[in-house]
C-alpha cells in the first residue's frame, strides 16, 4: 500500500514534534520543509526575568513540515470556497501556519517537552544553511553576560562575529 502523509517522512527511531512559531520566533515564517534549524530556549530558572537564561537546546534539526506543508508532498490543500465546489489552495507561499514540525530523537523529544511545559519559557528558531552541519558547544547566556556585568564574559562589539 502507498503510505502518504507525514509518518513516512520520519526516519526510523526518530519522532516528529510540533513547535509553536510566530513571525518573530520563526524567522519571519520563511522556514520551509527540508530546512535545518537550531532551537534556542529562553528558560525561566525562577526568581524573575533577571534569572532567565538562554541556551541552544537543539542543533541541526530537520524541519519536516511547516503548518500542513510536508516535505516531499505536493504542498496544497482542498478548501470549500462557499459555492460547494472544492478549491485547491497551494501551500508553497503560505505563511498562515503557527507551528513547524521537526524531527528529533526520543531524548530530544523529552527535553523539548520539558522546556515547552513551562509557559514562562520561549523558543527561538534560527535557520541554518542546509550544508552547515557543524554543531558547536554552546554555554548558557545570562542577562549579566549580555549587559557585561562580569568583564571576563563581556560580549565584544559586533557580538563576537568574525
Amino acid at each position: 500500500s502507498i503510505r502518504t502523509g507525514l509518518s513516512p517522512q520520519i526516519a526510523p527511531g526518530r519522532r516528529a514534534v510540533a513547535l509553536p512559531v510566530t513571525e518573530v520566533t520563526g524567522v519571519s515564517k520563511l522556514i520551509k520543509p527540508g530546512d535545518r534549524i537550531d532551537v534556542i530556549g529562553v528558560l525561566d530558572t525562577g526568581g524573575g526575568k533577571e534569572n532567565k537564561i538562554s541556551k541552544t537546546i537543539l542543533q541541526d534539526v530537520m524541519v519536516l513540515a511547516v503548518g500542513k506543508n510536508v516535505t516531499n508532498n505536493v504542498p496544497r490543500i482542498l478548501e470549500n470556497d462557499g459555492s460547494g465546489k472544492p478549491r485547491v489552495r497551494s501551500l508553497v507561499e503560505d505563511t498562515s501556519f503557527s507551528t513547524i514540525t521537526i524531527e528529533l530523537d526520543p531524548f530530544q523529544t523529552q527535553a523539548l517537552a520539558l522546556v515547552t511545559s513551562n509557559s514562562e519559557n520561549t523558543l527561538v528558531i534560527t535557520l541554518r544553511n542546509n550544508d552547515d552541519t557543524d554543531r558547536s558547544v554552546t554555554g548558557v547566556t545570562t542577562l549579566n553576560d549580555v549587559l557585561g556585568a562580569d568583564p571576563a564574559k563581556r560580549v565584544p562589539a559586533g557580538g563576537g562575529r568574525k
